[in-house]
Formats: structure tokens, C-alpha cells, sequence
């Protein structure tokens, strides 16, 4: 009996989603942002006029075991953090096409950990540390691609550098 009890909470807890933090703020995965989305409270005292900070969430099923391995699929959650801001008098197109580049990155992160997550072979009694791993590498990735971003570009000053972001981001979305 109480082995087939222990088999039971087994396949229940193997069913439920992981979810990798908690969230706050607004999901938007498949459009640009816009100032509307914004709604942190502004940091006065900011050399910065926005700030875009964008975060995802993972959730999976029972994985699917190939021998040794398992395979997932994984979902992810974009969202607009709500400490993200905007100072009122500082709006411009300008600013919102570059404060879009930030979460333009965080799209494409999150359509990376889907592709590479879901495709990747983990070992079955190891799997959810696996996948916590490989998920973190590549959200530090995007972390240090938006801190590129924001020093090529020079926080939106540099026009030429903001155009070839733009163009890169705009090709990476659309998976060129």
C-alpha cells in the first residue's frame, strides 16, 4: 500500500508546472511595449529617463523519458516588471524605440530558452537542476547583451548605433 501511495504522489508531483520565480507586472510576449505599459514609480534621481527591466517565468509538464534521459517542453512567460518607468516629460519616440530594444531582447531570450530548453536531452534523476542550470546561463546571456546594448547605443545617444541594434534585434526576432 504504501508503495502504491509513493507512486501516486510521484506522478502528481511530476505533473504539476515548475514555475521558476514568482512574477510582478504585465505579460506581454508578442508585441512591441509601449508607454501605457509602463508603470513603476519613477526614479527622480536616475541619470536614466526609462527603465525597462523585463523578467521571465518557465513552466513544464511531466517529462518524457528516452531510457537514461528526458525530454521537456517548456513554456515561457514574459513580463514587464512593474518597477519598470518612464520619466513623464522625458517621452519620445526615440526613447520608447530604444526602451522596445531592451524588451525586443527579452523576447528573444525567451524564444531561446524555449528552443534550446525544450530540445536539449537531460538526465532523468537530474533533470529539474539541469534545466534550472541551462536556464540561467542563458538568461545571463541576455543580461549581458542588454548591458551591450545600452553601452553601444550609449542609453539611446549614439543614432547609428541605435540603428544597427535595431536592426539586429529586428532580425534575431524574426530568427535570421
Amino acid at each position: 500500500m504504501k508503495k502504491l501511495l509513493l507512486i501516486i504522489v510521484l506522478v502528481l508531483a511530476l505533473s504539476v508546472s515548475i514555475s521558476s520565480q514568482n512574477v510582478r507586472g504585465k505579460e506581454i510576449r508578442n508585441r512591441d511595449i509601449e508607454w501605457s505599459d509602463f508603470s513603476g514609480d519613477v526614479d527622480q534621481s536616475s541619470k536614466h529617463d526609462a527603465y525597462t527591466f523585463w523578467m521571465t517565468t518557465y513552466n513544464f509538464t511531466s517529462p518524457i523519458a528516452h531510457g537514461d534521459n528526458v525530454r521537456i517542453s517548456l513554456t515561457v512567460r514574459l513580463f514587464l516588471d512593474s518597477v519598470s518607468w518612464v520619466k513623464p516629460d522625458k517621452r519620445s519616440a526615440r526613447l520608447l524605440n530604444h526602451e522596445r530594444g531592451h524588451y525586443r531582447i527579452g523576447r528573444i531570450c525567451a524564444n531561446e530558452l524555449e528552443r534550446v530548453i525544450s530540445s536539449t536531452d537531460f538526465s532523468r534523476y537530474d533533470y529539474r537542476k539541469e534545466i534550472d542550470v541551462l536556464y540561467w546561463k542563458i538568461i545571463d546571456k541576455y543580461r549581458e547583451i542588454n548591458d551591450q546594448y545600452d553601452s553601444d547605443t550609449a542609453h539611446y545617444q549614439n543614432v547609428e548605433q541605435q540603428i544597427f541594434w535595431d536592426r539586429k534585434l529586428e532580425s534575431l526576432l524574426n530568427g535570421r
